[in-house]
């Protein structure tokens, strides 16, 4: 195995972080995606390693980013929903990168309303920001907390944030110590804005459905939670731009989820193209300026996403499409080229990973393992299961579970007419189409993974 760290007297790795906003695996060509071709994005997994079951904890934008900087559950970072204010005095790894002698930024997206505390330098948006002459707000300038403040970028946000990512770097002055840049995009998170170069990609094409897309949840969701379902179809939620599929087809669930269909696909699919062109600007510029070798560079999302899966446009709900998400890691020397991983990790992992990675000391209160041992390749003692739960917001109901590696238990505590459940078999049923809770047939399953979720929820001391 490599060293590296100041005990070993290596020279301690850069971290380019790069995360996009919404960006689901389904859309990403190492992935498997038929139709998107990220071919910049699937350089990192030519060059470094895929991870094949990554997952969030929290599928929502602010709470995972919370998760993320913390190494923690939300229910031990205290952050659990999107509108509430980080507490600036939290431990994060910026900050303790920062401590170890790194040089630490921040360039995009936030959304955690408070100023960000642990970074030499940061530029991010107000909120979530637009895709068009974009407010920025600078380390340096009078701070507003929330969505205020901040000046306009002129130009497509995608590229504004990598122009001002590669400034940032050649113009850093303290080129002698390591630095741990965070580059958070807004693509592919709705408006669908595309860049000029986008607006009439994929316009003559017809974009493949996906086998669930009109699921009506006959014998999957418990009775009491499929009014909240209608929240996250894509034909039925009625604001911002989807008003023309049910104004065309009013009386038609089916056709108007898929005329729907092609309308959002296509948006999205036009940012995920300008977020694919500006990964490889990143990883064009690491390589002409010689800082690649030295370079751990990674690609995620903060959440999963459905496209079209389930009818859903949206993610929180704890199905495959919105707790897992693409992630992407390479690191010349240390990470095998076209490595490809099967543990169930969690953005829990990062922030202990990238302690380890700079010698620093990892807090015993964090909850994420380091990864460094699956990065090289070590048949490591890892996690069987992970854990889920989503703090009701947005009409969608609070909702925990465990994932195993075969078998998904989600319990929904707080429904009127009292708690209800979702057991599925993955190996069987990968779509999630078929809720076994309430067959009898499956009765001792059922009762095995209850007993694993309340240990689960013991160790991770989420015991409200």
């Amino acid at each position: 195995m490599p060293a590296w760290g100041e005990s070993t007297g290596a020279q301690r790795p850069n971290i380019l972080f790069i995360m996009a906003d919404d960006h689901t695996r389904a859309a990403t060509g190492c992935y498997g995606s038929k139709t998107m071709k990220t071919p910049n994005i699937d350089r990192i997994a030519k060059q470094g390693m895929k991870f094949n079951r990554m997952f969030v904890t929290n599928s929502l934008c602010a709470p995972s980013r919370a998760v993320l900087l913390t190494g923690k559950y939300n229910h031990c970072n205290g952050y659990y929903r999107n509108g509430q204010k980080f507490d600036r005095d939290t431990e994060t790894f910026p900050r303790l990168l920062q401590q170890s002698g790194y040089e630490t930024a921040i360039i995009g997206k936030w959304h955690l309303l408070t100023e960000p505390a642990g970074f030499d330098y940061y530029l991010v948006m107000p909120g979530h920001g637009r895709f068009y002459n974009c407010p920025l707000k600078e380390k340096g300038q009078p701070w507003q907390d929330g969505g205020k403040g901040g000046q306009p970028y002129e130009g497509y946000l995608t590229d504004v944030l990598t122009d001002q990512a590669i400034e940032w770097l050649e113009n850093r002055g303290a080129t002698e110590k390591p630095f741990c840049l965070m580059l958070h995009h807004k693509a592919p998170h709705e408006k669908h804005d595309p860049a000029p170069r986008h607006k009439n990609l994929f316009a003559d094409e017809v974009i493949s459905e996906p086998p669930t897309l009109l699921d009506d949840y006959k014998g999957r969701a418990p009775e009491h939670i499929q009014d909240n379902l209608i929240y996250s179809r894509m034909a039925i939620c009625h604001y911002k731009y989807y008003k023309e599929a049910t104004e065309k087809y009013p009386d038609d669930r089916e056709k108007a989820t898929r005329y729907m269909y092609q309308i959002y696909m296509k948006g999205y699919l036009r940012l995920v193209a300008a977020l694919d062109e500006n990964v490889g600007r990143m990883l064009d510029y690491l390589e002409k300026s010689g800082l690649a070798g030295n370079t751990l560079v990674v690609y995620t999302s903060d959440n999963g996403f459905f496209n079209g899966e389930h009818g859903f446009f949206n993610k929180m709900w704890m199905y495959e499409e919105s707790m897992r998400t693409p992630m992407l890691m390479q690191y010349p020397g240390v990470i095998k080229p076209g490595a490809e991983d099967d543990h169930m990790v969690s953005m829990l992992d990062l922030a202990p990973t990238f302690l380890e990675l700079a010698d620093a000391d990892i807090p015993q209160d964090m909850q994420g393992k380091s990864l460094l041992p699956l990065l090289n390749g070590e048949n490591a003692d890892w996690r069987d299961a992970v854990y889920y739960h989503y703090y009701a917001q947005f009409n969608t109901p609070e909702q925990y579970g465990i994932r195993t590696d075969r078998y998904k238990l989600i319990r929904y505590p707080e429904l009127e007419n009292g708690p209800e459940w979702e057991l599925f078999d993955l190996t069987e049923d990968p779509q999630e189409m078929n809720n076994l809770a309430e067959d009898p047939e499956h009765a001792h399953r059922l009762a095995a993974m209850k007993d694993a979720l309340v240990h689960m929820r013991r160790e991770a001391g989420d015991t409200g």
